[in-house]
């Protein structure tokens, strides 16, 4: 491996550290009409009248929209399962509005300041409706309804997953341990909030924003205006982090309408009250867990159900299947069952965050585990360590299908196509320095404190998707990769040039990328579920596979040496027997028509035959303050199953930052609505705790490095495990040291110290 493996300096670095990279909220800034929007102070109300004449008259305002103004597309569709479904669709712009904050109207004026003063001018008089705030009262009979459809469950039925027969595996059982978990919501808080610039040139749309899937905002946009996908182009710049929520709100096609309106370029974006309050959260959960078991600690059922609060709009289907994935086939078990219901209420929207469900399904898994291990009298380690999925997979029998193996089935009898979590667990328990506690909780105390440790394994899927790739070569011997991917912070451009690099014989400088831009690189997934490095990284493989082929090919004609005998390295084509037979590979170039190489692929990533997971178990000791309830974490060992690393040092940053963002999900983040008004209760970073260096301990990121045999290289997915299960993993800890369970995100004092007290009363 010459560029695979290595720890090569990511091609944004330099932009970025220099403040040359130019982000959405940079581009055409001065140049462009600001846009503002007026946001609902209701629930869920009805605009009985809106008048905008006020804002209209302002000198400086260039365009207003409401609803009269939206396109008749739907942004949103109804229940597309149920013909003439009364669940109502969202447009761009809505008379109904279904959370504090949902938009009403926008203004494009010259300034800022002038767009801000127009958003006092307009009047609307709304007719508040019934609301209700928290999913299982939502799914409840009689909860008011949010969007029609005779129910709040997206959809209209849950989600239902099941293996065996869960009722069966019960009623076998020695033992049952069941438990309730419950989950908050919380912001992935990207350090820039979102922005978007559109532009309207001869009826065609141009829009430059914060985005993790170009054509599916292409798409989507495409849609909502009535135009063929040729007249959309959607341009990914530089984005300040993603986390997978920058794609999915209505700020593009308000932008668009406005811009529309204005015949002028509008730049509109959110402030970072806006963000935090309205820029889609993580679903909060309650999750119910029973757990069938025979003396000896074998598993003979898991029962399992999670209802999800995903506001007024974004179904979250994904969500609920991913939690539901964790709780399922982590462990083995010959029956399983997994109900999941999505529900519509009138919280602001939630949407897609880094892990999906993921760390929901996990806190409640893991944390059940623990208890498990306490009731039985097993070590929790030894008991993860005799349980846990194998790399011959669930209990069952699989009928191989034309289709691919999907990336979180329920089914057994299918293999992994690599699964090495049981060394993930020794490793980390060798690092941490495990001390096993068969009889449960063990309250060590040192100089008056409670101290513990703690641990959590995690099964996720390696995305399966659709992508393309381009790459030419050209007569110096350089080459251009093509991609639509977007880079959300995770370092997806560097290691996609790496693999081409790779595959190619050149180094890495001598590969550049063009990214992220409809008009002119070829269609791609979205930058999500862990996708990136598998899919699209087979993609870039593949292309430049084909490059190398077709020159190899020319080279073995002017060389006169068959092509399966040459090979390329360091921009030289040598025949491997005589390697001072050579040619320099731009002198190959010029003999093809055009004097450039063109290799293209396009893949549908995935096996007929074998899973394609990854695995992680995380280990942590704590620190708890038994006057105070404060947590403080001292060590923290991250260990992870993801095949074989690209790129070192981003896998490194992508382990710590994950782990980091889950400390803040386990012991501090939560945004609470006021139960009166519906209104988020959390609006900035005064009262929005997130870590800070004081609060972040010693991270030990540990790869096992093992290859996995169908990714690119050896690849499978790790963006998104290291924030899995972190927060079950400090909830052992805790539970270690003080002998509480906390069964509810995130772990605060004042929980611990309620705990600790009403055990001592």
């Amino acid at each position: 491996m010459q560029v695979v493996g290595r720890s090569v300096t990511r091609i944004d670095a330099h932009d970025k550290i220099s403040g040359g990279a130019r982000y959405s909220a940079d581009y055409l800034e001065g140049e462009a009409l600001q846009g503002k929007t007026l946001r609902s102070p209701y629930p869920h109300a009805e605009i009985l009248r809106i008048d905008t004449s006020k804002a209209e008259a302002l000198p400086g305002v260039r365009a207003v929209v409401t609803f009269h103004d939206a396109p008749e597309n739907p942004f949103e569709e109804g229940d597309e399962s149920v013909p003439d479904s009364p669940v109502q669709p969202v447009y761009v712009l809505n008379r109904v509005v279904r959370h504090v904050g949902d938009e009403v109207a926008a203004v494009a004026a010259d300034t800022l300041e002038i767009a801000e003063e127009a958003l006092g001018k307009i009047e609307v008089e709304y007719k508040p409706l019934p609301f209700v705030l928290d999913a299982e009262a939502a799914v409840a009979p009689g909860a008011p309804l949010v969007r029609g459809g005779g129910t709040n469950v997206a959809g209209r039925t849950p989600i239902l997953l099941e293996r065996g027969d869960a009722a069966a595996g019960m009623a076998q059982a020695d033992l049952v341990v069941e438990g309730t978990y419950r989950t908050q919501a919380t912001s992935p808080l990207s350090l820039e909030p979102r922005y978007c610039l559109a532009r309207w040139e001869s009826g065609r749309l141009t829009v430059w924003k914060s985005s993790r899937n170009v054509y599916g905002d292409r798409s989507r946009l495409a849609r909502v205006f009535g135009l063929p996908h040729e007249s959309v182009r959607v341009i990914g710049l530089y984005m300040g982090a993603g986390f997978g929520s920058k794609d999915e709100t209505r700020l593009a096609a308000i932008t668009a309408l406005l811009a529309q309106k204005a015949g002028r370029s509008v730049r509109m974006g959110y402030t970072r009250e806006e963000e935090l309050a309205f820029g889609r959260w993580r679903h909060a959960t309650v999750t119910r867990i029973r757990m069938g078991l025979k003396r000896d600690g074998s598993i003979t059922a898991i029962d399992s159900s999670s209802v999800l609060n995903t506001g007024p709009y974004s179904p979250g289907f994904g969500v609920g299947a991913r939690l539901g994935h964790g709780l399922t086939y982590l462990y083995t078990c010959p029956n399983a069952r997994f109900e999941g219901k999505v529900a519509f209420t009138n919280s602001p929207v939630a949407g897609s965050y880094r892990g999906l469900g993921a760390p929901q399904g996990h806190f409640a898994l893991e944390s059940l585990v623990d208890e498990v291990a306490e009731r039985l009298g097993i070590d929790p380690l030894e008991f993860r360590k005799r349980n846990h999925v194998r790399p011959e997979g669930q209990p069952g029998h699989y009928q191989p299908k034309e289709e691919l193996v999907p990336a979180q089935p329920i089914e057994g009898g299918i293999p992994f196509s690599s699964n090495f979590l049981a060394e993930c667990l020794e490793e980390g328990a060798k690092r941490i320095g495990w001390k096993p506690r068969p009889h449960g909780p063990r309250k060590l105390k040192v100089k008056g404190k409670y101290r513990g440790m703690g641990m959590a394994c995690c099964i996720y899927k390696t995305g399966q998707s659709n992508s393309s790739a381009v790459v030419k070569v050209k007569a110096d011997g350089t080459a251009e990769l093509f991609m639509s991917i977007m880079e959300i912070g995770q370092g997806a451009w560097t290691i996609l040039i790496q693999i081409a690099a790779e595959t190619l014989g050149l180094s890495f400088d001598d590969v550049k990328g063009v990214f992220a831009d409809t008009e002119t690189t070829p269609f791609s997934h979205s930058t999500s579920g862990s996708t990136t490095t598998f899919t699209s990284g087979l993609a870039a493989l593949q292309a430049a596979e084909d490059a190398k082929h077709q020159i190899l090919e020319t080279a073995s004609r002017l060389l006169e040496v068959d092509s399966s005998e040459l090979e390329i390295r360091d921009g030289v084509v040598f025949a491997r027997s005589d390697p001072d037979h050579h040619l320099p590979l731009g002198h190959v170039v010029t003999r093809r028509e055009n004097r450039v190489v063109v290799g293209q692929a396009s893949v549908r990533a995935g096996s007929k035959t074998h899973i394609i997971n990854s695995f992680g178990a995380h280990f942590t000791e704590v620190e708890v303050d038994p006057e105070s309830g404060t947590i403080r974490v001292l060590k923290y060992v991250a260990v992870h199953d993801s095949g074989r690393t690209v790129n070192p040092e981003s896998a490194y940053g992508q382990i710590v930052g994950g782990v980091v963002q889950g400390l803040g999900y386990a012991l501090m983040e939560e945004i609470s609505l006021d139960p009166e008004s519906g209104a988020p209760q959390v609006l900035n970073l005064d009262s929005f705790k997130i870590p800070n260096l004081i609060d972040v301990p010693a991270i030990e990121p540990i790869l096992l490095n093992r290859p996995d045999p169908i990714g690119p290289y050896g690849a499978k997915a790790l963006g998104e495990p290291p924030l899995v299960p972190v927060a079950a993993a400090i909830a052992n800890a805790v539970c270690d040291a003080t002998g509480v369970r906390i069964r509810e995100l995130p772990i605060t004092a004042e929980k611990v110290l309620a705990s600790l007290n009403a055990r001592q009363s």
